[in-house]
């Protein structure tokens, strides 16, 4: 059995073959060749008194890929709000700017434990490697522009992973804190060789973008539905879309 860390992950596994593999378990989905189990969460109590233990796990196989995994974190989450007012998610395994995340991989063939990896890389190429799906099937093809709300490790994915599938040339980013905006600017810019530009509110963001993106930890809408215009593509992490989002 391999043990496989994040930096390895890293080395290892283009964006673009993350979207694929996943393309051919979601196509497994409809004809029960792949099986999945959303995210079961378990709370209690933890030794801060403002926030809690939190234990959680998924599962999926594909018959196409020949794998099973289960996908195991353990964190401590609390719910501060921030000097600017955003209330938002904050969490850690055993000190902030820690996590603790395991992918158990077997063989569906054989039964054989194949592998133990750190998600820290992983679990954000999934992500964003989902979405990147999502813009490879729903966004216009002739999409080019990108509008990201969040200026965190999700919304550096979701940026490979929408220039990944389509000829991104330009992005506007907003994020409450300004040196986090521009730093993220000035290191995707480099990263993907493209125009990357830090705004000073989120309606600049999304304002003529074909791509739309809410990338944040945000326990309240990040996303405005009356902000978008016609014809662009919306994804979001967690939800942190109002309801004239889905009306629009």
């Amino acid at each position: 059995m391999l043990f496989i860390d994040n930096p390895t992950v890293e080395r290892l596994l283009p964006m673009i073959e993350c979207i694929d593999a996943q393309d051919r378990a979601f196509r497994g989905l409809p004809t029960g060749e792949s099986i999945s189990r959303p995210r079961i969460d378990l709370y209690m109590p933890a030794e801060r008194p403002d926030g809690y233990y939190r234990w959680g796990t998924m599962e999926g196989a594909s018959h196409d890929l020949g794998v099973f995994a289960i996908r195991m974190k353990s964190d401590i989450l609390y719910w501060p709000q921030d000097a600017l007012g955003y209330w938002k998610e904050e969490k850690y395994s055993v000190e902030p700017g820690t996590y603790c995340g395991l992918i158990f991989l077997f063989s569906t063939r054989n039964g054989e434990p194949l592998a133990m990896i750190n998600d820290g890389i992983l679990q954000h190429m999934r992500v964003g490697g989902g979405a990147g799906l999502g813009v490879r099937y729903l966004s216009r093809l002739d999409s080019q522009t990108v509008g990201m709300i969040g200026s965190g490790g999700m919304a550096r994915t979701y940026l490979e992973a929408f220039a990944a599938v389509r000829d991104i040339r330009q992005v506007k980013v907003f994020s409450p804190t300004k040196a986090n905006r521009e730093l993220y600017a000035e290191e995707m810019s480099a990263k993907l060789e493209i125009e990357v530009k830090a705004v000073d509110t989120p309606e600049a963001a999304v304002e003529g973008v074909d791509i739309v993106a809410a990338c944040t930890n945000a326990m309240e809408p990040a996303l405005k539905g009356a902000w978008l215009e016609p014809g662009q593509h919306v994804t979001d992490v967690r939800g942190e879309l109002d309801a004239e989002v889905f009306d629009r």
